[in-house]
């Protein structure tokens, strides 16, 4: 059975406040300061599938070049869906200025 839950005491509120301004001091001095950069535009990958074609094929015994066709597949519609993403957040590398 649960406990109830009850408010602390105004003296231990303010405590959880400095409690939390300290770890967000530490975090920030862990960290450094954060700096929002504008983000980096985005473009297609030549080859998308190219990481995980470099692994070799899939140890999958007797069906190793029809899964390694669709994880191509698989990473190539995911690439396409990013830059789509990108494309509709305005974050693309838009070379042809259209």
């Amino acid at each position: 059975m649960s406990r109830t839950r009850r408010r602390p005491a105004s003296g231990q509120a303010a405590g959880g406040q400095k409690k939390l301004a300290a770890e967000r001091a530490a975090a920030k001095k862990f960290w450094g300061e954060s700096t929002l950069d504008d983000p980096s535009l985005v473009r297609m990958s030549s080859d998308p599938a190219a990481l995980m074609l470099s692994l070799g094929e899939p140890p999958l015994r007797g069906s190793e070049k029809p899964a390694q066709a669709a994880f191509t597949l698989v990473y190539r519609k995911a690439a396409q869906l990013a830059l789509l993403a990108a494309t509709a957040a305005g974050l693309d590398d838009d070379s042809f200025g259209v």
